[in-house]
């Protein structure tokens, strides 16, 4: 399995170059921040743990399906990205650059041409994740980044978390249409308690303290990361994901980020990790 090792005074970091780029450890002075299954690997990346890369969509779309141009493709849960492999087009001591260049494999799935560009950079004490998509197609590319943190968590009793949303679908409650339960949030959110829920409308900034594995992790992004996703369901791990849009992104393109013909933009998001 081909591993891509940064460091620096304060952080190391793997990657996965052959999983979906996905990052699976982050070290802050030895102290194991995420949660990661290698044998998950290859099955289910998504559910292996790291930082699986969702692209070009986050959630699950109805009947896995996607519609483009009058073609129905298959679209699976939190997109392609994940079980793709990647080019390391850059590699240097704290900081690599790996890409994905759409091939026929991509287009079964997202009938466009584009570069998705990754740069994992370790920066003091924050591991920062650049992603630049450029639009390659002769018509107009729409997409949703995100991202799938999986914080080591045994023992979630033994954690403190805050943000700033307010707004929320809960996935484990839907109402009798089986639609999510809609609320808002009117109190501090414990990982102990179980969550599939998606947050939004106020500070997406989250921090999460990890009292049992000795760590405090601040996740932020730019503001096009404006929607957080917690999911505890997972055993050992409290899932916090920072998207670009809440479900439904894939058939309402006022969600989505749009690329025009030739067009690139980037986005920025950072895990800042110290030990406690």
């Amino acid at each position: 399995m081909k591993k891509i090792t940064i460091q620096n005074e304060y952080l190391q970091a793997e990657i996965l170059p052959d999983f979906g780029a996905a990052v699976s450890s982050l070290r802050v002075q030895n102290v194991q921040v995420l949660r990661m299954d290698y044998g998950q690997l290859g099955c289910a990346n998504v559910l292996a743990g790291g930082i699986p890369v969702l692209f070009p969509f986050v959630s699950k779309i109805k009947n896995d399906e996607a519609v483009w141009n009058g073609e129905t493709l298959t679209m699976p849960l939190h997109g392609f990205v994940k079980d793709m492999p990647f080019a390391v087009a850059e590699q240097a001591p704290a900081c690599c650059v790996l890409e994905l260049t759409s091939n026929e494999m991509t287009k079964r799935f997202y009938p466009f041409d584009f570069v998705l560009r990754l740069t994992y950079a370790l920066e003091g004490k924050k591991l920062v994740t650049t992603a630049s998509v450029k639009n390659n197609s002769p018509e107009e590319l729409p997409y949703v980044i995100g991202y799938h943190p999986y914080f080591l968590a045994p023992d979630r009793t033994k954690t403190a978390f805050s943000f700033g949303l307010k707004e929320y679908w809960n996935y484990l409650q839907p109402d009798a249409d089986g639609n999510p339960k809609h609320g808002f949030l009117d109190g501090p959110l414990s990982l102990a308690d179980a969550h599939d829920t998606v947050f939004w409308n106020g500070d997406a900034a989250c921090e999460i303290v990890n009292y049992q594995q000795g760590y405090r992790a601040r996740i932020t992004g730019d503001a096009s990361f404006d929607t957080v996703t917690i999911c505890t369901t997972q055993q050992d791990a409290a899932c916090i994901e920072p998207w670009q849009a809440k479900p439904g992104a894939a058939y309402d393109r006022s969600m989505c980020q749009i690329l025009k013909p030739g067009e690139e933009r980037s986005c920025r998001y950072e895990i800042e990790a110290e030990v406690i």
